[in-house]
């Protein structure tokens, strides 16, 4: 069984949603405000356990998430899931998408080629995305999509989101 600190949840929060980025321990330390050496001793943990991995580049070492592994994967799903906002929307109009993430003012809905959703919310942008289009937005480096993933919660269809973002990063 693995047990998670804080410090791992947040260094494996940020590995996860900031996949997009080539990140050296001392990105992630200067992002999260964590020390260096304690975002090493973080990074060899989760290194041992499979959890991420380092490539080697040049002079520099960079970390992800190793979706290789199903332990990673499943905790990429779960560190998704995670918001300490309070989130007052009424998800079940949202069921009929794959999945949804919300930022405060943009809620991305994910959906299939066919199913047509007419959501409105007052004062919240709802914008729909088919799993195609998404995949095509974050390795084109979109910046909008790549923010609501960095501060947004995913709400349900966390697997659907770990699933596209392993498709994008197998091509970066």
């Amino acid at each position: 069984m693995i047990s998670l600190s804080d410090n791992e949840f947040s260094v494996i929060s940020f590995l996860v949603r900031n996949f997009a980025e080539k990140l050296t321990i001392r990105n992630i330390a200067q992002r999260l405000n964590f020390s260096p050496a304690g975002v090493f001793n973080i990074l060899k943990k989760l290194e041992k356990q499979s959890i991420v991995v380092g490539q080697k580049l040049g002079t520099g070492l960079f970390y992800g998430i190793n979706f290789e592994n199903k332990i990673a994967e499943h905790l990429a799903a779960v560190v998704l899931l995670y918001s300490e906002e309070k989130i007052e929307i009424d998800i079940e109009k949202l069921k009929q998408a794959d999945a949804a993430i919300f930022d405060k003012k943009i809620l991305l809905l994910i959906t299939d080629n066919i199913t047509v959703l007419d959501v409105s919310i007052p004062n919240v942008e709802v914008t729909a995305k088919t799993e195609d289009e998404l995949i095509g937005l974050f390795r084109k480096k979109d910046s909008q999509m790549l923010q609501i993933l960095k501060k947004g919660a995913v709400l349900f269809g966390e697997d659907k989101i770990v699933e596209i973002i392993k498709q994008c990063i197998s091509r970066f």
